[in-house]
């Protein structure tokens, strides 16, 4: 009788883990693995020959996927999210430049299929630094982006953000830093990172 009734909590307990994994992880990514882009009607037209969404002239990842790696090697997602949450669930879109391009009516929450022509999704575990799903926009530049992975105290001095020193040598001519490989790997990244691709109505 004793050996029936733990079988009975063991097959509840598997069942209780079961149904979860099925409905919330199984089920969702079978969907999302099967989807495909979704054309512009007409009058939706993109710039840049854009004829779907998602299209890769938005979303330039593959051309660094290397930094992705440093992004995720650095601990980078311990930090920053890449999610712009929809407003029920926080104050993203009411933070400037965090949404995408305002002034061209392009920032928007951020969308599941955002994240189909990634391999990896690097979603982020917490919020202490800026989310950073379209910081591309924010910071334009190759030389500011450097400013702030060496020194972000220069650009914000109440910044907690550490100086990735260790991504940059001294310049020989004098004074300077000089960016490694993996430097300008990881600026390729972040400055690709633009999930502001308008949603056909459809959607």
């Amino acid at each position: 009788m004793k050996s029936d009734t733990f079988l009975k909590l063991i097959g509840g307990l598997a069942l209780a883990f079961l149904l979860p994994w099925v409905f919330l992880i199984l089920i969702p990514f079978v969907s999302a693995s099967n989807a495909e882009p979704i054309p512009y009607g007409e009058g939706e037209e993109v710039e840049g020959g854009v004829t779907a969404y998602p299209d890769s002239v938005f979303y330039r990842h593959g051309s660094s996927d290397y930094g992705r790696q440093i992004y995720a090697a650095e601990g980078c997602v311990y930090c920053h999210t890449q999610v712009i949450r929809p407003t029920y669930a926080g104050p993203d879109m009411w933070r400037p430049g965090w949404g995408g391009r305002e002034a061209d009516g392009l920032a928007r929450e951020t969308q599941p299929m955002d994240y189909t022509l990634e391999e990896v999704a690097p979603l982020g575990y917490q919020r202490i630094g800026q989310d950073l799903s379209n910081v591309g926009h924010r910071i334009t530049t190759r030389e500011l982006m450097h400013q702030h992975l060496s020194d972000p105290k220069s650009l914000d001095p109440d910044s907690g953000m550490p100086a990735y020193l260790h991504l940059y040598k001294k310049s020989p001519y004098g004074e300077g830093l000089v960016p490694t490989p993996k430097a300008e790997a990881l600026v390729d990244y972040l400055l690709s990172l633009k999930k502001d691709q308008p949603v056909p109505s459809g959607k």
